[in-house]
């Protein structure tokens, strides 16, 4: 018996075939925006994170306790030696690097401008940051201890060029004040105002003479074997290297924003997806709807030759089901063929900053189908139960009443 309903309930589907195309292709449209949103907020995400870590945060950080508070150049890393020994043998740790951050300010020739000044580890940096890629003229640390990298905004407000003499003046550990000459040998553009502005990079070596801080460091940048490892703070990497006074922190607490855009994303595309699914709902109601009504005459005359009410009602619901399945084929061939070349083209917005993160280049959308197969089932699941309502209209309507009726 079902089988016959099940039989039945497709013809009876493509008796319109207009109405059934285009309420196919509203629903399928529908789905397929959904498809290539997901996919396309899955690569902003992607991007997002990828631009977070690999530009300068690394996938995570040490510092000494309160450091990242106070910023004073007091709180270096505990126990360096042992940090890096750790480091050095932990098997999840692909890269990492050292820093000196210190505020300090720049004199050229014409200005004096407030920066931080950081030293980084030439022979280590490159593995965590883009530091080396974003020399726009000029070159990377050559070996010479007063090589001086700043952002352009910084050489335009220094009046700056390559080649120019800049006095770098800081705090040392012990409460005075050191200067020291610097060469610019390099102008780089981050496309952060933040680093393109007020910050000049050093060797660290250097910069450790400077502040008295010869073999120590107030940050160590790590590079880990999965990136998703900087997300979850609750992972045991984070509290192995949380000792001796120190803390380590993923990419996510670090940079908390981030994690909120993120958690902001998710939030619109559950949004999206209610109104989506709702308009979803009402199409296939008001389709079911017609079609009951079109042809009260036949489901009177059912009901007169014996059709139980259940029956028809089944009928109408699996006449919901057979859209929902022409429409998850439309849809799911459409988002797919979309994402396909979006994601071979990928989407230019322009140079734009969202919360810090840089969007210079194409986001392409990323397929993930642990994700992605969630919008036809759920398509199919809500346009099968939006069939129940019409089914149970159309299993009560009165014999005799409905084959007076006729459209």
């Amino acid at each position: 018996m079902f089988g016959r309903l099940v039989k039945f309930a497709w013809r009876s589907v493509w008796k319109n075939r207009r109405r059934t195309i285009i309420t196919g292709l509203a629903v399928g449209l529908g789905l397929a925006s959904m498809m290539f949103t997901e996919a396309l907020m899955s690569g902003m995400s992607t991007h997002m994170i990828s631009q977070t870590t690999m530009s300068w945060m690394g996938d995570g950080q040490i510092h000494r306790e309160g450091f990242r508070e106070t910023g004073r150049i007091t709180l270096t890393v505990n126990r360096p030696d042992s940090i890096l020994a750790m480091l050095e043998a932990d098997t999840s740790v692909t890269a990492f690097t050292t820093r000196i951050i210190s505020p300090a300010s720049l004199q050229s020739t014409m200005e004096m401008k407030p920066v931080t000044m950081i030293g980084v580890d030439p022979a280590t940096d490159p593995g965590l940051s883009m530091l080396e890629a974003a020399v726009d003229t000029g070159s990377y640390f050559s070996g010479d201890s007063t090589d001086l990298i700043i952002g352009w905004k910084l050489a335009q407000d220094l009046d700056a060029t390559l080649g120019d003499v800049i006095i770098i003046t800081a705090a040392e550990a012990d409460s005075g004040l050191a200067s020291s000459l610097f060469f610019v040998t390099g102008i780089c553009r981050f496309g952060s105002d933040v680093q393109d502005r007020y910050s000049a990079f050093v060797d660290i070596g250097l910069a450790g003479s400077m502040l008295g801080l010869e073999g120590e460091f107030h940050e160590v940048a790590l590079r880990l074997t999965d990136i998703e490892m900087g997300r979850d703070p609750a992972l045991p990497i984070w509290s192995r290297y949380s000792v001796f006074g120190n803390s380590a922190e993923g990419w996510a607490e670090l940079a908390s924003q981030v994690g909120s855009m993120l958690n902001m994303v998710n939030m619109s595309m559950m949004i999206t997806a209610i109104i989506l699914f709702g308009l979803v709902v009402f199409g296939i109601v008001n389709s079911l709807f017609m079609s009951v009504y079109e042809r009260m005459y036949e489901f009177g005359v059912m009901k007169a030759v014996g059709t139980r009410p259940s029956a028809l009602a089944t009928m109408v619901v699996l006449e919901a089901f057979w859209l929902g399945v022409v429409s998850i084929l439309i849809g799911t061939v459409l988002g797919i063929l979309i994402i396909w070349i979006t994601s071979k083209t990928g989407l230019d917005f322009g140079m734009i900053e969202v919360s810090g993160v840089i969007f210079d280049s194409a986001i392409h959308p990323i397929t993930d189908w642990s994700r992605l197969w969630i919008y036809p089932v759920a398509t199919l699941l809500l346009t099968t139960l939006a069939g129940i309502y019409p089914g149970i209209h159309a299993g009560r309507l009165n014999a005799a009443a409905a084959m007076r009726k006729s459209l």
